[in-house]
């Protein structure tokens, strides 16, 4: 029985998912504390057993960020990452804030249009509050360890795109 639940991780959740970022390209990664510290997190489990997660960040101006969304690959092909996405979805349109998604996944660009975002490549359509933001998250020095250690598989990818849904 899958349930999706809204909480932090444990740490050994935080340890599994530092280690799965730590092999996709598509997320530069996240320290073990950096996700420990996490407060909107959306959690997948099978049976009892960590299966995923979707987390959101606030940044200002009545915006939040879909920051990650990773389903184990052991758990994937089931449903997890549509189910997970659309619980922060939903969060964050209910509290009213805009909402900023950015992904190389096609298969989440795709929830990102249904849902009627503007996506792009290009960035000169963002809001300040997610310029800001952006630029304090990639000023770590594990995301630019993590971007130089991951840049060939980085370039193999499809181009990231940005979504940015606004509430009024």
């Amino acid at each position: 029985m899958t349930t999706i639940v809204h909480r932090p991780l444990t740490p050994e959740e935080a340890r599994q998912v530092h280690q799965a970022l730590r092999d996709t390209p598509n997320i530069l990664g996240y320290t073990v504390r950096e996700l420990l510290r996490l407060t909107d997190v959306f959690v997948a489990e099978e049976d009892g057993i960590f299966a995923g997660l979707c987390f959101s960040a606030d940044m200002g101006r009545h915006w939040s960020e879909i920051a990650a969304l990773l389903v184990l690959p052991h758990f994937q092909g089931r449903g997890l990452g549509n189910a997970l996405f659309s619980a922060a979805w939903d969060r964050a349109w209910r509290r009213g804030r805009h909402i900023y998604v950015l992904s190389r996944n096609l298969q989440v660009v795709g929830w990102m249009e249904a849902r009627g975002m503007e996506v792009g490549t290009t960035g000169w359509k963002l809001p300040g509050a997610v310029h800001w933001h952006l630029a304090r998250h990639m000023a770590s020095g594990h995301r630019w360890r993590e971007g130089f250690r991951k840049r060939q598989a980085i370039r193999a990818c499809p181009p990231l795109i940005q979504g940015i849904k606004r509430q009024w």
